[in-house]
């Protein structure tokens, strides 16, 4: 495959974050032209999560059924309908038709991300599709840097709708040139619901698929709660017009495409997960520092762009090699993908819905749903690398791999309890958090017991070895 083709493949990913984000810079003059409440703006946004979330589910058996590029057609043609009923919706002043368009556009872009994984896997030898998935996040998250700059400009100088006309020329190319790629389908498959169903079972057997499109999520959940959350903040905390926003974003469009080059320079060098276990643990300090800024009421243009900058750069080297492991010994490679797909927008969209009912402001609820979140998914990855290496026959490096989940949840509970005491001194909920920390701690002890007897299942001609292992770190885990 040329250049041109890999990286024309790679922009099918970025077609419903495009759509998703280019009107964010423009919820202020959303609310005022539809006269909406807080909870009613949320749903703009919202909506279009819940039916890209739905979307990824419908791909995967089209595309066994009727071919990869037909069911990606099928959702580009969907798509540019939805953008016209988002037009009239935006001309005629009809709030209700306006979700109807977003979630329509919704669910015929999401064929862009399915699709395109399995066509990556399907087109590219193994080693030249994990190389080009470590550029995934690349194509992810510069359309929503792209969208976001745009979407100001447009915003400021002309109207917010105005981005819909873009957003159908854009369509109408990416539709045009879906007929640069030949199809990879052999074998059709039975669109019957019972076969279906059956499919998506055998790939939710796959723990590890579970474990890592979790940790997929951990980028969308931040792109989309930063969508939500950025241009409120911007525009009341940091006092920026729309155009100044969008161009404060290119510095994130910096760490975007950092972080690429940032996953191919680390996956030629390390495994994908001894990339993933260095880059969870880069990424944790500047969760703390974003949490930190959300409570000052002084805040600094430089250092909240800053840090967004750096999460973006380090949580986006993670997609690529999470992305890889999600799916590449998956023998259904369409469902594989549309589950991971699903699972990823999943927690994504149910993140980003809870979000806007804590009682904090928006940016300390972003900073603390990204947080939590990233204690579960890091969590979760470390102790499922750390079990995956342990035989009889690597003892001795179980022994360190144990040592670094012990200290990966070790982490975990004392950032559970720093959450715990900021929160309490910030919030006049104490019960509220108090309950929803405990609960978390609680989750930790869980853990401990999942891990435990599978540690002794996997090492039972060294039962003393673990026995001690599990001794050392088992403490940690419950909370005092």
């Amino acid at each position: 495959m040329t250049p041109f083709k890999t990286i024309l493949l790679l922009s099918y990913i970025c077609i419903a974050s495009l759509s998703a984000a280019i009107i964010t810079p423009g919820l202020h003059s959303i609310q005022i032209q539809f006269q909406l409440t807080s909870g009613a703006l949320n749903w703009v946004i919202s909506i279009f999560l819940i039916g890209y979330v739905i979307g990824q589910l419908i791909y995967g058996p089209l595309s066994n059924r009727y071919g990869r590029l037909t069911a990606l057609r099928g959702g580009l043609v969907l798509n540019l309908i939805g953008i016209v009923i988002s037009l009239l919706a935006a001309y005629f002043s009809l709030y209700n038709l306006l979700l109807i368009g977003r979630v329509i556009t919704a669910l015929g872009a999401s064929a862009g991300l399915s699709i395109s994984y399995t066509l990556i896997h399907e087109l590219l030898p193994e080693q030249k599709a994990k190389h080009v998935l470590s550029f995934a996040v690349l194509a992810f998250t510069i359309g929503l840097a792209i969208s976001v700059t745009v979407g100001g400009i447009i915003t400021q100088y002309f109207h917010w709708y105005d981005c819909f006309w873009l957003l159908l020329a854009h369509g109408i190319i990416m539709l045009v040139l879906t007929w640069q790629f030949k199809e990879t389908l052999i074998n059709k498959q039975s669109l019957l619901l019972r076969h279906i169903g059956y499919n998506y079972l055998q790939v939710l057997k796959n723990a590890k698929l579970i474990i890592f499109s979790l940790l997929v999520s951990l980028l969308t959940i931040f792109s989309y709660g930063y969508s939500a959350v950025a241009p409120l903040y911007a525009q009341k905390v940091l006092h920026l017009r729309p155009d100044t926003y969008g161009y404060w974003n290119i510095i994130n469009t910096v760490g975007m495409l950092a972080s690429s080059f940032l996953a191919s320079f680390l996956l030629k060098r390390l495994s994908a997960e001894k990339t993933i276990m260095l880059l969870l643990a880069l990424v944790m300090p500047f969760i703390f520092i974003l949490l930190g800024i959300a409570f000052i009421k002084s805040a600094s243009t430089l250092l909240f762009f800053g840090i967004t900058t750096l999460l973006y750069l380090i949580m986006g080297a993670i997609m690529g090699p999470a992305s890889y492991l999600a799916t590449h010994h998956t023998k259904d490679k369409a469902s594989a993908s549309s589950m991971m797909s699903f699972i990823n927008m999943g927690v994504a969209t149910l993140s980003v819905s809870i979000m806007g009912y804590l009682p904090l402001s928006s940016i300390a609820q972003f900073a603390i749903t990204l947080l939590f979140m990233y204690l579960i998914t890091s969590t979760f990855s470390v102790a499922y690398i750390s079990i995956s290496k342990l035989n009889s026959a690597k003892l001795f490096r179980s022994v360190i791999s144990l040592r670094i989940t012990h200290y990966a949840l070790r982490i975990t509970h004392y950032a559970l309890r720093i959450t715990h005491y900021a929160l309490r001194i910030y919030t006049h909920h104490k019960l509220f958090f108090s309950i929803s920390v405990n609960s978390s701690l609680d989750y930790l002890s869980a853990t401990h017991k999942i891990i435990s007897p599978t540690l002794t299942i996997s090492c039972k001609s060294n039962l003393e070895i673990i026995d001690l292992i599990t001794g050392i770190y088992s403490p940690y885990l419950i909370p005092r």
